[in-house]
């Protein structure tokens, strides 16, 4: 796998109006879970990271990323392709000084580190608090004497409305799709994205929606490209014309590579001028083929008779009484689907 260094902190002055010390930070707790978040949200785990240490003023990490995800694989790519470049990092504060009239974080602990967007500083310092200690912030939120009184301004509703009722309208927000949630609905439904990460990539597009679309933008060009690879075999196999390129071009970009390749497997290729020639190469020709365009051939020639019957009884199968799967057939036999077109619909019908 490989890795990228960031400096995840040094001595500038941060957004807040504080300075970390680099030698203050306490790392060896956040060493033995390393885990990269992808904009502080511990629902995404991107990668780990790796080699912390300090050089002078700076704290150093390398970034791993964990290629399993699509998460994990986006990411990388963005910072492979500099557009995301800064990461985060987490604190807890144990002691704090003012020198030199800045207030100055002399000594904390690390515990989290994240590849982020748009950080606080130039090297993306992000300050929390945990427990008693002291926490950075932007604002300090008023305090709520009273939650349900707060609750119910929120959502607008009367002053005598009843418990029932506040959380029936707090699931009905919940369950209203965003515009996030509806644009990864969308990719599911394209075939961009798998139904099982539906929640990474709703984070994704919530917490950037440029990530996602670049995502998206991705698949879609190697969509693009695998179909137009498909119908070039398609067109060089014989199986349809230069003529109708566009439209199943189109099929694929809409339907998927999968639909369009079923759709392809059930054309029958159409034998070349030079293979109908007397000493042509039909070595890719079936039974069928024979018994369409050349059956002197079948009447004159038992063996090559036997040989096809024989291959067409073992097309469907691994050689040893067992069937091959839909995909393997797909991917190493085609003509045999197509010449069993019966057999290919009930494989098809028990996926």
């Amino acid at each position: 796998m490989s890795k990228t260094t960031f400096v995840i902190s040094d001595e500038s002055v941060n957004s807040y109006g504080y300075i970390v010390k680099t030698d203050g930070i306490d790392t060896p707790a956040f060493e033995r879970n390393p885990v990269m978040l992808y904009m502080h949200e511990r629902k995404t785990v991107v990668g780990r990271w790796e080699n912390i240490r300090k050089e002078g003023k700076r704290l150093l990490a390398d970034a791993v990323f964990d290629e399993s995800t699509e998460l994990g694989r986006t990411v990388k790519q963005q910072v492979e392709n500099g557009f995301l470049r800064s990461a985060s990092i987490g604190v807890d504060i144990v002691e704090e000084k003012e020198i030199n009239g800045v207030r100055t974080i002399t000594k904390s602990v690390l515990f989290e580190v994240s590849i982020v967007d748009i950080p606080a500083n130039q090297n993306a310092l992000k300050l929390y608090r945990k427990g008693n200690r002291q926490r950075l912030a932007l604002e300090v939120p008023e305090k709520v004497e009273d939650l349900r009184g707060a609750i119910i301004s929120l959502l607008g509703l009367d002053e005598g409305v009843t418990d029932e009722d506040i959380i029936t309208e707090i699931q009905n927000l919940l369950n209203t799709p965003d515009e996030a949630t509806t644009e990864v609905e969308e990719a599911i439904k394209a075939g961009f994205v798998e139904g099982k990460d539906r929640c990474n990539f709703v984070t994704m597009a919530r917490l950037n929606r440029n990530v996602f679309r670049t995502f998206i933008s991705g698949e879609k060009n190697k969509r693009r490209k695998a179909v137009k690879t498909a119908v070039d075999g398609a067109i060089t196999d014989g199986r349809i014309n230069c003529p109708s390129r566009g439209v199943y071009e189109r099929i694929g970009e809409t339907m998927g590579l999968e639909t369009l390749s079923e759709l392809l497997c059930t054309i029958r290729r159409s034998p070349r001028l030079s293979e109908m020639l007397p000493n042509g190469d039909r070595s890719k020709w079936t039974l069928t083929d024979y018994r369409k365009y050349r059956p002197e051939d079948l009447k004159n020639n038992p063996k090559l008779y036997a040989a096809l019957v024989e291959a067409e009884s073992m097309a469907g199968t691994d050689g040893m009484g067992g069937k091959h799967s839909l995909e393997y057939l797909r991917k190493h036999n085609p003509e045999y689907l197509r010449e069993h077109p019966e057999e290919y619909e009930k494989m098809l019908a028990n996926i």
